[in-house]
C-alpha cells in the first residue's frame, strides 16, 4: 500500500487537477492506502474551497483523498515537545504580523513552511510506504509500490554527487543541525532531492522525533536562522548510522523527468523529446517551462498526456494558464 501526499499553495493549486487526474488513470485504488492535499497557505479556507472542487478528477481514487491544514500536521496533539514564546508569536502567529508575514502557512515563508509539511505529512500518512509530490507532479504510466519500493523495503531513489552549492549547502546545515560529522563530501553520493520522493513513514516520523527533542518542534527548526533542507535532513539522519543508507535508501536509476524554467529552450527540447520513452514514470510539469517552448513542442507535451489518457489539450492548458495568471 501506498501514501501519498502533495503540499499545495495558493499560486500554484490549479495543477493539482492534472496530478488527480495522472494518479486517477495509472493507479490501482485498492493498493493507495490514503492520498493527501495539503494545503501551505495563510488563508487556507480561500485554498480550501478553490481545491476542493478539483477533487472529482481523482475518479475512484476520491474517497481515499483528503485535504488538511498545517496546523494538523504540525500543531496537533503531541507534535511539539516545546512551543517558546517567540514562537509562538514569530512562527504560529506570524500571520497577525503586518508587513512581517509572507503568504505560507500560518504566514510564514512559503518555501520554507512547504518543507516543514512535507516532513509533517508523515504524522497523516497510514501506510509505512510514502511518496511524497508537489503539484507539478504528473505520472506517466501505470504504477505501483515496487516503483518506489524495493523488495527490502528501502525506497528506491536515485543517488547523486553533491555538486551544486545549494545541494552541498542544504546537506552541511542539515549534517550540523542533527550534529552529525560531515563525511567527505568529495566522494559521497545523496538521494536526489527532487520529487517523486519515496520515503519510508517511519524514517521520517524518527526524524521528526529527534528534532522536537532539539528545537521543540520542526516549524521552529525552519523557522531559525538555520537553513537545512527537508530531504538532506533525512540524508544526515541516515548517514549518522550508515554510510551506506541502509536499510532506508536503495540506489536506483532515475525514471523522472522534469520541465524547468531556468533549462535552455535546447535542454527543454531535448527532454520533450523523452516523453515517448515508455519507461518514464512521472513528468515536473512547470508551466513558465512550458510558456518557454515554441508551439510545436508545447503541442508535443499536451499530444503526450493525451495519448496516455490523462488530460486533453484544453484542460492542460487551461491548468497552466490558471496557475501562470496567478503565479504572474
Amino acid at each position: 500500500m501506498l501514501s501519498f501526499s502533495t503540499v499545495v499553495y495558493s499560486k500554484d493549486y490549479p495543477l493539482l487537477e492534472l496530478q488527480a487526474r495522472s494518479i486517477a488513470r495509472f493507479a490501482d485504488p485498492a493498493r493507495i492506502a490514503t492520498i493527501h492535499v495539503i494545503l501551505n497557505d495563510i488563508n487556507e479556507p480561500a485554498l480550501r474551497a478553490r481545491v476542493e472542487p478539483l477533487l472529482s478528477a481523482y475518479g475512484p481514487l476520491q474517497p481515499k483523498v483528503r485535504i488538511i491544514g498545517g496546523d494538523d500536521l504540525l500543531l496537533g496533539p503531541g507534535h511539539c515537545a516545546r512551543r517558546s514564546l517567540s514562537d509562538r508569536i514569530l512562527i504560529e502567529n506570524r500571520h497577525r504580523i503586518p508587513f512581517v508575514r509572507k503568504g505560507g502557512w500560518r504566514g510564514n515563508n512559503g518555501y520554507r513552511s512547504q518543507q516543514v509539511l512535507k516532513l509533517g505529512a508523515a504524522r497523516e500518512a497510514e501506510a509505512e510506504q510514502m511518496v511524497i509530490l508537489d503539484t507539478k507532479n504528473l505520472f506517466l504510466r501505470p504504477f505501483d509500490a515496487a516503483d518506489f519500493f524495493a523488495p527490502s523495503g528501502a525506497a528506491k531513489i536515485p543517488f547523486i554527487d553533491v555538486g551544486s552549492d545549494f545541494h552541498r549547502n542544504w546537506l552541511l546545515e542539515s549534517l550540523d543541525a542533527l550534529q552529525v560529522t560531515a563525511p567527505d563530501l568529495k566522494t559521497l553520493k545523496t538521494t536526489t532531492f527532487s520529487t517523486p520522493f519515496p520515503v519510508r513513514r517511519s524514517l521520517v516520523l524518527a526524524l521528526l522525533d529527534e528534532v522536537n527533542d532539539r528545537y521543540g518542534s520542526v516549524q521552529a527548526l525552519f523557522g531559525s536562522r538555520r537553513r537545512p533542507s527537508e530531504f538532506m535532513l533525512l540524508n544526515a539522519f541516515c548517514l549518522r548510522s550508515d554510510p551506506s543508507f541502509h536499510p532506508w535508501f536503495e540506489p536506483a536509476p532515475s525514471n523522472a523527468l522534469g520541465l524547468w524554467p531556468t533549462y535552455s529552450q535546447q535542454k527543454l527540447a531535448d527532454l520533450v523529446s523523452r516523453l515517448g520513452e515508455t519507461e518514464l514514470l512521472s513528468l515536473g510539469l512547470h508551466n513558465r517551462a512550458i510558456s518557454k517552448l515554441p508551439h510545436d513542442l508545447r503541442e508535443q507535451v499536451f499530444n503526450a498526456l493525451s495519448d496516455r489518457g490523462i488530460s486533453d489539450r484544453e484542460k492542460t492548458q487551461a491548468a497552466l494558464n490558471a496557475t501562470s495568471a496567478l503565479s504572474g
